[in-house]
């Protein structure tokens, strides 16, 4: 009943895949994507607040440059979930870069912000970015970093407190304002090194890369 709260609900789906997501109806006939959706092993979960019709669809777009690539799941999760849009020409773009607005503009579709309108397609999501202190807002057409990147989502997580020290060869080249958020990103499993016991923190965040953090960030705080 409404007025009771948000609850957490799964949904049995038979044959879920990360593309599975759940789709809210509203009483006028409009959907709504729930971006913060989860594949379960046995079906979605999702959080409402009162009662609610949902309905549950496979949103999978199926790019075809994604079909043996590593991050093919993520890359189907954060698709279906329209958090992050292929490029044209039924691609993705994998190994392409993200900029920062880019960023600013998938978190604030993740937290249901309108991002549309704006003299730059890139302006409504920056600044409901900095409104939040998720971002500061500069250069927001700069290909964003994997330190920058966990820093990010840390912030949209709040900010949460972290301890312990990491243990990458190049753990000293993470920037001191990073530090902390690199620390939580790893600890939940968002981030991971990119072998031979290094971070690369100062590398930049890859398309692939983005949506596996994604994916992980919402399977890690939903």
């Amino acid at each position: 009943p409404k007025g009771t709260g948000e609850t957490k609900v799964e949904i049995p789906v038979s044959n879920v895949t990360p593309g599975t997501v759940a789709v809210l109806v509203h009483p006028d006939g409009t959907e709504e994507i729930l971006k913060a959706s989860i594949p379960t092993e046995n079906g979605i979960q999702l959080t409402v607040n009162g009662g609610a019709t949902v309905k549950i669809i496979d949103n999978s777009k199926d790019f075809a440059d994604t079909q043996n690539h590593w991050a093919k799941d993520a890359i189907d999760f954060v698709s279906a979930r329209e958090l992050v849009y292929g490029i044209g020409n039924n691609l993705f773009g994998v190994s392409g870069e993200m900029t920062r607005g880019m960023v600013n503009t998938v978190l604030a579709r993740l937290a249901g912000a309108n991002t549309e309108g704006g003299a730059k397609w890139y302006d409504k999501g920056t600044e409901w970015a900095v409104q939040r202190g998720i971002s500061d807002g500069t250069n927001p057409e700069q290909p964003v970093t994997r330190e920058q990147l966990a820093a990010m989502l840390y912030r949209y997580a709040g900010s949460p407190a972290v301890s312990g020290e990491l243990g990458f060869d190049d753990a000293d080249s993470i920037s001191a304002w990073a530090r902390d958020a690199v620390r939580w990103c790893v600890d939940n499993g968002i981030l991971n090194g990119v072998g031979g016991n290094r971070m690369a923190p100062q590398d930049l965040a890859r398309r692939g890369q983005v949506a596996a953090m994604l994916m992980r960030f919402l399977q890690a705080t939903v």
